[in-house]
């Protein structure tokens, strides 16, 4: 998995009003959320046909977290071996919140 995304699509399922966030199953939002909480990982929904080696962490998952201050352990770990910048993600987008 990548983590080089650095802004969340226009559809991610963590923007606040988008189609994927508002045509989500009821409580699919929040069991995402619990699992990237627990140290999951989230595949970006656009990357999710391509192979595994280029397949995206999803940018609003990883916003969402760094804005909790609770990075988990794979962006963690991305982030020690290079392959991460949290400084590069754009923190300016209508993510969703209190879940």
């Amino acid at each position: 998995m990548r983590f080089d995304l650095k802004k969340p699509c226009k559809d991610c399922p963590f923007i606040k009003g988008s189609c994927t966030n508002t045509t989500l199953a009821e409580g699919r939002l929040e069991g995402i959320v619990d699992d990237i909480r627990n140290g999951m990982s989230f595949t970006c929904h656009k990357t999710l046909d391509n192979e595994s080696s280029k397949q995206q962490h999803c940018a609003g998952a990883m916003v969402f977290l760094e804005k909790e201050n609770r990075p988990n352990q794979m962006m963690r770990i991305a982030e020690r071996v290079g392959m991460y910048d949290h400084t590069k993600l754009d923190m300016n987008v209508d993510i969703v919140d209190e879940l």
